[in-house]
């Protein structure tokens, strides 16, 4: 007698399994170190296992979820030192997309100024969420514009994996508010079409991210002894 084949997971559906654990662990509505089950997922989000399975699978690939034997899976809680290297290699890919962003932007820096203008009014009303949103939509404009689908995908999966801790540094300390000066510090050069100047700048706007990040205290971090 012939098996059932085996449930095939929709594309569809692993995406929005994937977006719906994406935005839970960057609203801190999913904690690092948390553990995740195949059946809860299946049941709050009405899917079937499998799909859930490959979700699990696609986000741990991304470094968004850990997978171990015998503890299943979690969010997972990377130690200072990981965090820091992610920004070494964040800083280094964010000042290429930026240089290679520039000449199109140059062009039409319309898409760019509608983001600043949306940060700029979140910094006036202290907003840190909608700032922490449209600090997000800075950033990746950059990657998307400059057409290399390659640093597209590298960067989203480095921003999602350190979102959930700059979202901290919003909440914990108000003065990440004046690091939106850097993004039109960034966005007058690139009207000048200078690509140089915007990478230097925006270089060192992710490094003064990572120095705020690694302000935060020791237990949003995983170097406690397992």
């Amino acid at each position: 007698m012939m098996q059932p084949a085996a449930e095939k997971p929709d594309n569809l559906t692993v995406q929005h399994i994937t977006d719906a654990i994406t935005d839970a662990i960057r609203e801190g509505r999913l904690a690092p170190g948390q553990r995740l089950t195949e059946n809860d997922f299946a049941k709050k989000l009405s899917v079937s296992r499998p799909s859930v399975r490959e979700a699990f699978r696609q986000l741990t690939s991304d470094g968004l979820l850990l997978s171990q034997p015998y503890r299943g899976v979690s969010v997972r809680h990377m130690t200072r030192r990981e965090v820091d290297d992610l920004f070494t290699v964040r800083s280094a890919l964010e000042g290429l997309a930026v240089r290679l962003a520039t000449p199109m932007l140059h062009a039409d820096i319309s898409p760019l100024e509608t983001i600043q203008d949306q940060l700029d009014r979140a910094e006036v009303a202290r907003d840190l969420t909608a700032m922490s949103r449209h600090n997000l939509a800075f950033h990746m404009l950059f990657a998307d514009v400059s057409g290399n689908t390659l640093l597209c995908e590298q960067l989203r999966r480095i921003a999602n994996n350190v979102y959930w801790l700059q979202f901290r540094v919003l909440v914990a300390d108000e003065k990440v508010l004046a690091t939106n000066g850097a993004h039109r510090e960034i966005v007058a050069a690139i009207k000048q079409g200078d690509a140089k100047r915007a990478e230097s700048i925006m270089i060192d706007h992710v490094d003064q991210s990572r120095q705020l990040v690694q302000a935060l205290s020791d237990d949003h971090f995983n170097d406690h002894a397992s």
